[in-house]
């Protein structure tokens, strides 16, 4: 009887260590499993973060390229711009580069059939007007022209001042027609009617 009670007792000890090597496995197991799947999902996740960081360190270049580029380009426009603005408003009277462009001009129009002659080019004192950061040069000439020739001339200082073309900015003040040599006449050898006339234009100056 004792016999058996101690058989017994050993079975249902058996069970036990069955049962808790069971379940100590299946601890172990799972604990195993989980920490490999968190692995795995941290390598994972590594693996997104890091080409997620070198997809930013990549838009970051591009960016900073870019913001160089708009920079250059709108530095270089800015200078650009601001030549112009020197041809066009110099800071200076610039008599030199002004009479060349005039004399330029008139070059280029000048011919036996269709006249056009400069002479008695003046440039008076400087005015400051009141308001504004300019000055004003006033130039006085007075031109042999014909009727054509001087249209092209009115043209010529009515299209002054784009930045398109760096010329000098000039409007005309007043014209006074004193001399007219129709065709056929004496002296005259173009064939079309000829005037002389005294004309004033302003040139502009910026004071910064």
């Amino acid at each position: 009887m004792e016999k058996l009670k101690f058989l017994k007792s050993k079975d249902i000890q058996g069970k036990i260590y069955l049962v808790l090597s069971i379940i100590l496995l299946l601890t172990v197991g799972y604990y195993s499993y989980t920490n490999f799947t968190k692995f795995f999902d941290m390598r994972e996740e590594i693996a997104v973060n890091e080409k997620l960081h070198s997809a930013l360190v990549s838009v970051d270049q591009t960016v900073a390229d870019e913001l160089k580029k708009v920079k250059e380009e709108g530095s270089a426009l800015e200078q650009k711009i601001k030549n112009e603005l020197d041809q066009v408003l110099p800071k200076t009277e610039n008599h030199t580069a002004l009479t060349r462009a005039l004399e330029m001009f008139s070059n280029n129009l000048n011919r036996l059939k269709d006249p056009f002659v400069v002479s008695n080019l003046q440039y008076m004192k400087l005015e400051t007007p009141k308001s504004g950061n300019y000055q004003v040069l006033p130039i006085k000439m007075t031109i042999h022209s014909t009727y054509s020739n001087f249209y092209k001339f009115l043209d010529f200082i009515d299209n002054s001042g784009a930045l398109s073309d760096g010329s000098r900015l000039l409007d005309v003040q007043s014209i006074i027609i004193n001399f007219v040599s129709p065709k056929g006449s004496q002296n005259n050898l173009s064939g079309q009617d000829e005037i002389n006339f005294n004309i004033s234009i302003n040139a502009y100056i910026r004071k910064s």
